[in-house]
């Protein structure tokens, strides 16, 4: 793995930096607001963790050994505190769709590249929680399938699973959608 030019930021966090925390936030701020919006379904509360995850940065820190990207980190980070607090808030119970096929991405792509940005929201929203997560770390937040299992605590073949699973959901969302129904 190529060195990571966001471990300097880390370092310097360690030896109490608090210019590189701000840089740190003003990089990724945004994206893991994302993220903790997704899993969360609440931004207010995706913003009070978003706080949460940075102050957990920041005291982890000096603890931080590089066998990740800074970014993975930060996601770990941010995928704790929100089970954390969708425990304390309440408690979220998804099925998982176990005969889904395989298929592509061909219909997730059409309607991202054609602009319909809300269309793949709403139904990224309607997916099962675990399926949703999956795809958001694969595709938006560009983690592999090995980083992706090591966050999530899963082993790779239940990444690729779920990520077939939420595919297929989100091209029949999509297609539904599409149609009017």
């Amino acid at each position: 793995m190529a060195a990571d030019p966001d471990q300097v930021l880390v370092q310097a966090m360690a030896r109490g930096d608090t210019r590189a925390l701000d840089e740190l936030y003003n990089r990724y701020g945004q994206r893991l607001l994302a993220y903790l919006v997704g899993l969360l379904d609440n931004r207010q509360v995706a913003e009070e963790v978003l706080q949460d995850v940075m102050l957990a940065a920041w005291r982890g820190a000096a603890g931080f050994r590089g066998e990740s990207r800074v970014t993975t980190w930060l996601l770990g980070i941010a995928r704790l505190q929100a089970l954390s607090a969708r425990r304390r808030r309440y408690p979220v119970v998804m099925p998982l769709n176990e005969n889904a096929a395989n298929d592509d991405t061909g219909e997730f792509r059409r309607v991202e590249q054609e602009g319909d940005r809300a269309a793949v929201r709403a139904a990224l929203r309607e997916l099962p929680s675990d399926q949703r997560e999956t795809l958001e770390l694969i595709f938006y937040h560009e983690l592999t399938g090995t980083e992706a299992a090591a966050l999530l605590g899963v082993p790779e073949g239940t990444v690729k699973s779920r990520l077939n699973r939420a595919k297929t959901s989100l091209r029949r969302l999509l297609r539904w959608k599409e149609s009017g129904l």
